[in-house]
Formats: C-alpha cells, structure tokens, sequence
C-alpha cells in the first residue's frame, strides 16, 4: 500500500511539477490537422466563457517503465469561477489538493498544509497553468507552443513545453477536447523519461451549482 501511495503521489507532483489525463493518446492512433484553427479558439473561448462551474469523476493512470501494471487512481475534480479548483483522490486511497485564489492547500491522510501560491513561484505556476488548462486561456500562454489536430470525436491540443524548466521535465501535453461542448475529456502528460500521466475525465457535469464549503480550507 505504502508503494501504491508513492506512485500515486509521484503522479500528482508530476502534475504539479508541470506546472499544471489509452493507448489513443500514445500515438496509435492516427489524427489529421485540424481544419479551422481560428474557429476552433472562438468557440472553445466562447465555451468557458458560458462555463461557470465543472464536477467531473476522473480515473488516473501513472505509467512506470519498471512496473508491468499502470498505477491506477480515482477521485472527483471540481471547479467554480473563476480561481477555485480542487482534485480529491478517494482510491487507492485519500489525497486532496485546493486551489482557491492565491492558497494551496494539501491534504494527506490526518496531514494537512496550507500554503500561499502568491509567495512562492512554484506554486503560483502550478495554479496558473492549471487553471488556464480548465478555462482554456493556455492556448495563449508563452509557456508552450500548440500543434491542432482533430479526429470524428475531439480535437486534440499537443502542447510543447517551451520554459527550460518544463522542457527539462516534459515532452509535451496533450488534451482531447470533446467536440459537442468544448470541455476536456482526458489530459495526457508525457515525460522525458518515458513515464506519463494519463487523466480520463468521466460523468462531467457543467455549470452544476457546487457549494461553497467544497473549496473550504480546513
């Protein structure tokens, strides 16, 4: 159990490190150019902008080059307008991650730390570029460069680090856009090592009213 926690946790620093979800997104699958760029960023700007809340399942897979089996993870993932996020990881078992405004807070087992993304470079990146991610705007974030593509059923956004301390790190982001209602159904996170992190979002309910004490910080 004490293995599977590391793993798990590795998972979300590795996220967080980016700093922020099958086989499709590891290229076996093969994708064309997207067709209209332009249109595709007014109506995925257009989208978060009617967006005011998410509640999403979410399964995670850590894949490890040393292990015959992916690491798997499941939680639910909230966000509320405009600066409130918050990552709950209920199996294999509990680890909870809110960003509200300018403070982090981390919460693991009885262990709980709250902090001030404001003050530390780290953590203001890690809610930024995680926040972009959920609303769209990282499309125009310097932080990467953006090749389009898109199959029957999503466009995909592959994301290439461009800031030395990703670009150590990662080797690019992608995200499969649903193309009904412009929100994220998996997010892929592929590392230099070969490992990656793969997110699939699952039963996402948009602009559903999520109570405020979801983004309390205990």
């Amino acid at each position: 159990m004490r293995k599977n926690k590391t793993f798990l946790i590795s998972g979300i620093l590795a996220i967080m490190l980016s700093a922020i979800i099958t086989g499709k997104g590891l290229g076996q699958e093969k994708y064309n150019a997207m067709n209209n760029i332009e249109a595709f960023t007014q109506n995925m700007q257009q989208a978060s902008e009617r967006t005011s809340s998410i509640s999403s399942d979410f399964v995670q897979y850590k894949h490890l080059s040393f292990l015959e089996e992916d690491v798997e993870s499941k939680g639910v993932f909230y966000f509320k307008k405009k600066d409130k996020l918050r990552w709950e990881y209920t199996s294999p078992f509990y680890y909870l991650i809110i960003f509200r405004g300018d403070t982090v807070l981390i919460q693991d087992d009885n262990k709980t730390n709250i902090y001030d993304a404001s003050s530390g470079r780290m953590f203001r990146e890690i809610n930024n570029i995680m926040l972009s991610m959920v609303d769209g705007s990282i499309l125009e974030s310097d932080n990467f460069s953006t090749a389009y593509f898109e199959n029957d059923e999503y466009y995909i956004l592959e994301l290439i680090p461009q800031a030395k301390n990703m670009k150590d790190f990662l080797t690019g982001i992608r995200i499969f856009v649903d193309k009904n209602d412009y929100s994220a159904d998996e997010l892929l996170m592929l590392e230099r090592s070969g490992d990656y992190t793969h997110i699939r979002f699952l039963n996402k309910r948009l602009n559903e009213d999520i109570q405020g004490y979801i983004f309390d910080l205990h």
